[in-house]
């Protein structure tokens, strides 16, 4: 598969625009999207899944752009080392934040179909709704824990 080494140039301009440039102008129309996705009204399962799964996807959009950045900087022998680890620790974050709403909206799933919560879902917690106990810590007296 040929792919182009230089980034894509606007159409009919022949001026290549920097991938920087690219990547600023897509984190924006990702920050802009995290900032109007509105709260899910209370009581509602289903829009809270919903809300968390599009805050997992556009997290992971995030990352996304970010990884391209990241090869984009690692290319660039006199950037220094010190932007490269940024980079590098934005995209983690932006996977850690994708990860954290995967899990929020799996937790709300399950509290729609009546299953069992993660142990991410924290208050979100309905093991006690369903008569369950959390396994012992090892080294601790066995036993349900309420």
């Amino acid at each position: 598969m040929n792919t182009p080494s230089a980034p894509p140039t606007p159409a009919g301009t022949g001026m290549v625009v920097p991938v920087s440039h690219l990547v600023e102008a897509g984190l924006r129309r990702v920050t802009d999207a995290i900032a109007d996705t509105a709260p899910a009204p209370a009581g509602d399962l289903h829009a809270h899944a919903a809300r968390a799964r599009r805050l997992a996807g556009l997290h992971a959009r995030r990352a996304r752009w970010f990884a391209v950045l990241e090869r984009d900087t690692v290319r660039q022998h006199h950037i220094p080392l010190v932007y490269v680890q940024a980079v590098i620790a934005a995209v983690c974050s932006a996977e850690r934040e994708s990860r954290f709403w995967a899990d929020t909206a799996a937790d709300w799933q399950a509290l729609i179909e009546r299953r069992p919560t993660s142990d991410v879902a924290g208050a979100m917690s309905n093991w006690h709704e369903l008569d369950l106990t959390e396994p012992p810590a090892p080294g601790l007296a066995t036993g349900s824990i309420r």
